[in-house]
């Protein structure tokens, strides 16, 4: 087993998946230091989503190492990836917070119980305690006044800010965000990425999948391109936008 470094939150180290033989991901390496925002761009099908789905245990992986927050969730064993135990999986996934494109809310909980609910029977905080945490977090997403009321009478943008304060509940280490504006109008993605650049001014760990590309400049420290299961370049975010050196890099902003 490899060392651990405890800058690093996220290692994902040579990772392959596939589904029916079709290779999605094609030897995926990425490590994600604490504070740092990564953004991962790249076409539709180029495997951004999967990367996600694998590294918050939605996915598993056919081959390759996953690490979170210190503790290893898979290791390759002889070209097979050999997970973790049911608890010690069960305590990775505590360590992340994942905030969906569709906002995934339950819709039969308010807002205030779709925040407490895994806090109280997940993570065993008494009642008190959570909702001391869900009205402070609703407070920070300009939501205090909707802790009663249910997804279905919220806008698009509400429901996502009550999505990613519930991820934030937990206190993770990291939080991935899978298109976290690709369901919401322009007016509405607004008030969205400005609560997720407040989380990056405040240093919270973060992996984005987004198709705002100025966005992603503007946010993020470093930028990951993705095409064909490969990652095809990296770079600091504003120089990987502004001046990409590889050509399907070039061909694939061009359209921005």
């Amino acid at each position: 087993m490899s060392e651990i470094n405890n800058d690093i939150v996220l290692e994902i180290k040579d990772v392959y998946k596939s589904f029916d033989h079709l290779d999605v991901l094609q030897g995926i390496s990425l490590n994600v230091n604490r504070g740092e925002v990564v953004a991962v761009i790249g076409p539709s099908g180029g495997g951004k989503s999967t990367l996600l789905r694998c590294a918050t245990t939605l996915e598993r992986v056919d081959s390759g190492r996953i690490m979170i927050g210190g503790d290893v969730l898979c290791e390759d064993k002889d070209g097979r990836a050999v997970y973790c135990d049911k608890k010690r999986e069960k305590e990775i996934r505590s360590k992340f917070g994942l905030v969906f494109q569709n906002f995934n809310l339950f819709p039969h909980f308010s807002v205030r119980r779709n925040i407490t609910e895994a806090l109280i029977h997940v993570h065993n905080k008494s009642r008190a305690e959570a909702e001391t945490i869900c009205l402070e977090l609703l407070d920070k997403m300009d939501l205090r006044e909707k802790a009663d009321s249910y997804p279905c009478n919220l806008s698009g943008g509400q429901q996502q800010r009550v999505s990613i304060a519930r991820a934030l509940a937990t206190n993770p280490e990291i939080i991935f965000f899978d298109e976290p504006t690709s369901a919401l109008d322009p007016e509405l993605t607004k008030g969205v990425l400005t609560v997720i650049k407040e989380l990056a001014l405040e240093k919270m760990t973060m992996v984005i999948v987004t198709h705002e590309m100025s966005f992603a400049r503007d946010v993020a420290d470093r930028i990951v391109f993705m095409d064909g299961g490969v990652i095809v370049e990296e770079g600091p975010a504003y120089d990987l936008i502004t001046n990409p050196k590889q050509e399907r890099t070039k061909a694939f902003l061009a359209g921005y």
